[in-house]
């Protein structure tokens, strides 16, 4: 589908589920992360946006010219009980000329640019496909780092509200080992993990299950029948740009050079692995750690990075139980941003009560 928003001589704003050559080079172009801060690409945008069930792209033109796109994902997710169709903001890019420069927090623009109003526009009145169709509410969220100031003045002016937190942790082993009850599931299994992920995650907001059991990496550590621990896990392959800092200068010019601890991370080569719907039986949150560990084995791996909500009980008995390494411990675990827009203004503070899901997918 393709529908032209707005039409204004020849800039148009679209929307469209067509990913197209130049918007793959312009993600493919972009250095992710916050300007002084960590800076980075990703290697498979092309490879996991076509992987992904639903995408939309809403890009800005001048005449066959791409000057920004903004990757909108599709997910169908339950509020209070009810459907919504949740749109989930994974990639905004633009070329480099609308970038900004430098802002001072305190000081505010008099007006609002071209490219700003046409998204303003958009946010505040389209309604999206799956909503129209289905007569149910729509949702846009998405997660800012909270270093990126140009990200967090734009979501500002178009309405969308901060109602939590995400962090990263970071599991490494310089020598993981595979352990005896952590297999692949079955077809069958997958079903299981499918329906275990469901209970896990049954009163956070966001949660969907689009990315679980698509294809033959789902794990589960399995005793006596019983499956304790369980996960889709996917692969996933960065390049770093630039690390602040005394850990900057260290990773990427001494770390190298460090048998054994060279293999946890590599600046211009890092692969890792993350897991989509991760979890297990209360009481047994110690054995995540074997559970990760041995599939990091699995992929000759050694490192994993997983998002989870601060706040959430998951991830204050995770941090009880669970061994991470020794990154983990270097590392306070960044955090993000949650925002939301919604149409609805008594629903904002109730979004925020609630524990949060991110799809580790969008980690890749």
């Amino acid at each position: 589908m393709k529908d032209i928003v707005t039409q204004a001589g020849s800039i148009s704003l679209e929307l469209t589920d067509e990913l197209t050559d130049d918007v793959v080079k312009m993600l493919d172009d972009t250095l992710w992360g916050t300007e002084g801060g960590v800076r980075y690409t990703h290697t498979a945008t092309e490879e996991n946006l076509r992987f992904t069930k639903k995408a939309y792209f809403l890009n800005l033109r001048r005449g066959d010219n791409l000057l920004s796109s903004i990757t909108l994902i599709h997910k169908s997710t339950k509020f209070e009980g009810k459907d919504v169709e949740t749109y989930h903001i994974r990639y905004f890019a633009f070329v480099s000329s609308l970038q900004s420069t430098k802002q001072n927090p305190n000081k505010k623009k008099k007006k609002n640019s071209f490219l700003d109003q046409q998204l303003i526009n958009f946010f505040n009145t389209y309604q999206m496909p799956e909503s129209k169709a289905n007569g149910t509410p729509q949702l846009f969220h998405a997660q800012v780092e909270n270093d990126n100031l140009r990200s967090k003045m734009f979501t500002e002016k178009v309405g969308f509200r901060t109602i939590g937190k995400m962090t990263t942790l970071t599991f490494s082993r310089v020598s993981p080992s595979k352990h005896p009850s952590v297999r692949r599931a079955t077809e069958s299994e997958k079903l299981k993990v499918m329906e275990l992920s469901n209970t896990f995650y049954k009163d956070y907001a966001f949660y969907s299950t689009e990315n679980i059991g698509r294809n033959d990496d789902v794990f589960v550590l399995e005793e006596n029948g019983e499956i304790l621990v369980s996960a889709q896990a996917y692969k996933g392959h960065w390049k770093f740009q630039h690390l602040p800092g005394a850990e900057g200068v260290i990773a990427k010019y001494i770390l190298p050079y460090i048998p054994y601890a060279n293999r946890l991370f590599n600046f211009k080569n890092h692969r890792f692995i993350t897991f989509e719907g991760l979890n297990w039986k209360k009481g047994h949150e110690h054995r995540v750690q074997d559970f990760i560990g041995s599939v990091l084995k699995e992929f000759n791996q050694y490192v994993s990075f997983l998002w989870m909500d601060p706040e959430s009980e998951h991830y204050k008995l995770s941090k009880e139980h669970v061994d991470w390494g020794v990154l983990d411990h270097l590392n306070s675990g960044s955090k993000s941003s949650i925002i939301i827009r919604t149409d609805h203004e008594d629903e904002y503070d109730r979004y925020a009560s609630l524990d949060k899901f991110i799809s580790n997918f969008y980690i890749l």
